[in-house]
């Protein structure tokens, strides 16, 4: 799925879904791209019987207003179908720093400077009693 804000592509041959956040997001955003990652995990789910991993490019994303951080930050914290792992893509240190604070304490969650690092990371194999 696409928007002028987000786009979500879905790989189910991998168990991966990408997101990349663009541009300075309203509540009506973070909406979207809520039921727009659910629907992208919960194919993944249904198609491969397991839990999806994610990519998410955040270099393009604006700083958010303290209100859509917040419904960010909300929203991550329940998701209906919790990742694997998550590669966050980050450019500048102000989008790796508000990145962080929206996924504090998400021991799934990695930092890299690129999308190849990225999908290296959450495609590696698992310790067989993970995920």
């Amino acid at each position: 799925m696409d928007s002028a804000r987000f786009t979500v592509d879905v790989h189910p041959d991998t168990g991966l879904f990408e997101s990349a956040i663009i541009g300075f997001w309203t509540l009506a955003d973070v909406h979207a791209f809520g039921r727009a990652i659910a629907a992208a995990a919960k194919r993944i789910l249904d198609e491969t019987g397991r839990a999806p991993v994610s990519v998410c490019d955040y270099t393009r994303a604006g700083t958010q207003s303290q209100e859509v951080a917040e419904a960010m930050e909300a929203m991550m914290r329940a998701p209906v179908v919790r990742s694997r792992r998550i590669g966050m893509v980050t450019g500048t240190m102000l989008s790796r720093i508000q990145a962080r604070r929206l996924l504090a304490e998400r021991p799934e969650v990695r930092f890299f400077a690129t999308r190849e690092e990225a999908l290296a990371w959450v495609l590696a194999p698992e310790p067989p009693d993970a995920g």
